[in-house]
C-alpha cells in the first residue's frame, strides 16, 4: 500500500515544479552574478562604509540645501581618507625604490646603528647576519622582481585599485541619494508573517554598523590628520607614508597608532637622546591617540551599539586575514547583522508577550 505522505510530497513537487525551477535558475544566476562581481568587492564593500560615514555629515547639510549635500558630504568624507593613504602609499613605494637602489648605504646604516646599540656578542653576530642577508638577498631580489614584472602587474593593481576607488565614491554617493528608498524597496518585498522581524532587525542593523563605521573612520581620520601635524612639527622624514600608517593602524579599536608611535619613539631616543623621545612620545600620546580613543570612538562605538570593544577587535583583525580588505568590512557587517537578528528577535517575543498579556486583560 503506498505511502500517501510519500504521494503527497512527490504530487506537491510535480505541483510546483516550475517554481523551483525558476527558483535554482534564479539562484544560479545570483551566484554567477556574485562570482563576476568579486574582484570588485572591496570598491563595494568601501562605498558602503564611506556612506555610512558621510552619512551624518549629509544630514546637517539637508538642513540647508538637499540637492547639494551628497555632493559634499561625499567629497567631505572621501578626500581626506585618500589623500592620507594615496600619499602615504606613494611615499612608502619612493622610500622602497630608494632602499633598494641604495643597498650598501642601508646596510651600512644599519650595521652602524646595531653597534650604537652595545648589545651582547651573540645578539649583535646575529643580527648583523640578519642584516647582511637581508641586504645581500632580499633587496636584490626586490630589484629584480622591479625590473622584470613591475610595469605588467603595478599597472594591473593599480588599474583595479583606481576601478574599486571610483566604484566606492560612486557607491557612496548614491546610496546617500537612494539609500533611504533602497531600504523601502526591500521592506516592501518582506513577506507579512516577518515584517516586524524584520523591520526591527534592520533599525537595529542599521544603527550597529553605523556605530562600527563612523566611530572607527572618524577616529582614524582625527588620527591621521593629528600624526601628520605632529610628526611634521618634530621634523621626521616621510611624514606623510607615517601618517598614512597611523591612519590605517587607527580603524582597529584599541591598537591605533601604538605600533607606529612606539618604535618611533625608540628610533627618536637612539637619534636624539632619550628627553627628546620622552617629548615625542607625550606629545603623540596626548594629543595623536588619547583624544581619539577615549573621546570619539567609546562615545561613538559604546554607547550608540552597545558591543564589547574586543568583538570589534576580533571581527576586524579576523576578517582583514581571511578576506583581506574586504574582510576587513565585512566581518563587522556579520556580527553587527547577528547581534541585530538577536535583539530583533528579543524585541519581537517582548511585543508578543505583551499582546497576550493585553489580551487576556
Amino acid at each position: 500500500m503506498p505511502n500517501p505522505q510519500i504521494n503527497d510530497g512527490i504530487s506537491t513537487l510535480i505541483k510546483h515544479r516550475w517554481k523551483i525551477l525558476l527558483a535554482a535558475v534564479i539562484f544560479l544566476i545570483a551566484v554567477t552574478f556574485i562570482y563576476v562581481i568579486l574582484p570588485l568587492l572591496d570598491g563595494i564593500i568601501m562605498g558602503v562604509v564611506l556612506a555610512y560615514v558621510a552619512r551624518p555629515l549629509k544630514h546637517f547639510i539637508d538642513r540647508y540645501s538637499q540637492k547639494v549635500s551628497p555632493y559634499i558630504a561625499t567629497l567631505a568624507i572621501v578626500l581626506p581618507i585618500f589623500l592620507i593613504i594615496g600619499f602615504g602609499l606613494i611615499e612608502m613605494f619612493h622610500n622602497v625604490l630608494w632602499a633598494v637602489r641604495n643597498q650598501e648605504y642601508v646596510a651600512n646604516l644599519l650595521l652602524k646603528l646595531v653597534e650604537s646599540l652595545n648589545l651582547p656578542d651573540f645578539a649583535r653576530d646575529r643580527t648583523r647576519d640578519i642584516i647582511l642577508n637581508f641586504t645581500s638577498y632580499l633587496l636584490p631580489l626586490i630589484k629584480q622582481y622591479l625590473n622584470i614584472s613591475i610595469l605588467v602587474e603595478t599597472g594591473r593593481t593599480l588599474a583595479m585599485l583606481l576601478i574599486n576607488i571610483m566604484l566606492a565614491v560612486l557607491l557612496c554617493f548614491y546610496l546617500l541619494v537612494d539609500g533611504g528608498r533602497l531600504i523601502d524597496m526591500v521592506i516592501d518585498i518582506i513577506p507579512g508573517e516577518i515584517e516586524d522581524f524584520s523591520r526591527s532587525f534592520i533599525i537595529h542593523f542599521d544603527g550597529i554598523l553605523a556605530a562600527i563605521f563612523i566611530g572607527n573612520t572618524y577616529s582614524a581620520i582625527a588620527v591621521g590628520i593629528l600624526s601628520l601635524i605632529v610628526f611634521w612639527a618634530f621634523g621626521f622624514t616621510s611624514v606623510l607614508a607615517l601618517s598614512a600608517l597611523m591612519l590605517i593602524a587607527a580603524i582597529v579599536p584599541m591598537f591605533t597608532g601604538w605600533m607606529v608611535v612606539v618604535p618611533m619613539a625608540i628610533y627618536r631616543y637612539f637619534e636624539q637622546g632619550s628627553e627628546s623621545a620622552v617629548i615625542f612620545f607625550l606629545v603623540a600620546l596626548f594629543v595623536v591617540i588619547i583624544p581619539p580613543e577615549l573621546l570619539i570612538r567609546p562615545y561613538i562605538i559604546n554607547t550608540k551599539s552597545n558591543i564589547h570593544p574586543m568583538l570589534i577587535i576580533i571581527a576586524f583583525i579576523g576578517g582583514g586575514l581571511v578576506g583581506g580588505i574586504a574582510g576587513f568590512f565585512i566581518a563587522p557587517i556579520l556580527l553587527g547583522a547577528i547581534i541585530a537578528a538577536y535583539r530583533a528577535s528579543a524585541e519581537t517575543r517582548r511585543k508578543e508577550i505583551l499582546k497576550k498579556k493585553m489580551g487576556s486583560a
